[in-house]
C-alpha cells in the first residue's frame, strides 16, 4: 500500500515544516515533499519541532516547482480555504482521506497538496489538482500549516483503522464474589441504618433493596469492595471524632 504523499509548496517557516513532520509521524505518512522553500534548507529550527521526526525531514525531497514535486503522482488533492473559480470538487478531510486510502489500495499514488503560510495555493497550482479540500471551521477559518497537516494525518490514519470505539482497560482484580459483596450490603446498612438513613422506618425494606440492586449491578471487582468498605470504615470514623470535639 502507497501511502500519499505531504506535499508543501514554497513553505516560509521552518518550524512549520517540522511540526508537519512530527504530524507525519504521528499518522503513518513517511513521504514529505518540499517545493521550493523560502527559509534556510536544511533547517534547525525545523529538527527541534519535528521532535522524534528528524527521519522524515532527513528523508525529504526537494523540487523547484509543483510539476515536478507531482510528476509521479496520480491522484492530486490540493488544501484551500478560500473559494476558488476553479470547477473542482470540493471535500471534507474525511472524504479526501477515504478517497486516498481507496487509491493506495489499488497502488495507485496519491498526494495532499499544501500552499505557503502568506498566500497558500494560486490557481495554477489548484488546476493540477482531482479535487480540493476545505477544512470545516467555526467563523475564524486560518489554520496553522502544520494545524492543517495534522487534521489530515488524522483523517487519514482513521479512514484505515480499525480501532473499537470503545475499549476498558484490563486489570489483574477479578470480579467481586457473592460474599464479598453481601458483607459490602451489610457493612453499608448497618452504617446508614446508624446515620437515620432509611426515613421513614416504613420504607427501609424498599430502600434496601434498591441499594443492593444498585451495588449487583455496578460490576465491583474485589479491590473496589475493599476500597469502598474503606472509605465507609474512614466516613465513621471521622463522623464518630468529630462529634467528640464538638
Amino acid at each position: 500500500m502507497i501511502s500519499p504523499a505531504i506535499v508543501l509548496s514554497r513553505p516560509q517557516i521552518g518550524e512549520n515544516i517540522g511540526a508537519t513532520a512530527r504530524a507525519m509521524k504521528n499518522f503513518g505518512l513517511t513521504d514529505l515533499r518540499l517545493i521550493a522553500p523560502q527559509c534556510e534548507w536544511p533547517n534547525e529550527r525545523a529538527m527541534v519541532l519535528a521532535s522524534g521526526a528528524g527521519d522524515i525531514l532527513a528523508g525529504a525531497t526537494v523540487y523547484p516547482d509543483t510539476a515536478s514535486a507531482l510528476a509521479d503522482i496520480r491522484l492530486v488533492l490540493a488544501t484551500t480555504a478560500r473559494d476558488r473559480d476553479i470547477v473542482r470538487p470540493v471535500l471534507t478531510p474525511q472524504e479526501a482521506a477515504q478517497r486516498l486510502r481507496a487509491a493506495s489500495l489499488r497502488e495507485i499514488s496519491g498526494a495532499i497538496l499544501f500552499g505557503s503560510e502568506r498566500a497558500g495555493l494560486d490557481n495554477d497550482e489548484l488546476s493540477l489538482a482531482e479535487g480540493l479540500i476545505t477544512i470545516p471551521t467555526a467563523e475564524f477559518s486560518s489554520l496553522n500549516l502544520g494545524q492543517a497537516v495534522l487534521l489530515l494525518g488524522y483523517e487519514w490514519l482513521k479512514s484505515g483503522d480499525t480501532t473499537p470505539p470503545m475499549r476498558v482497560r484490563q486489570t489483574l482484580a477479578v470480579p467481586a464474589t457473592r460474599q464479598e459483596l453481601n458483607g459490602l450490603f451489610e457493612h453499608l446498612e448497618r452504617e446508614l441504618d446508624a446515620g437515620g438513613f432509611f426515613f421513614p422506618a416504613v420504607k427501609k425494606g424498599a430502600m434496601v433493596r434498591h441499594l443492593r440492586a444498585m451495588i449487583s449491578r455496578s460490576g465491583l471487582n474485589d479491590h473496589e469492595v475493599r476500597t469502598i468498605r474503606g472509605m465507609i470504615v474512614a466516613l465513621v470514623k471521622n463522623k464518630y471524632r468529630g462529634e467528640r470535639k464538638e
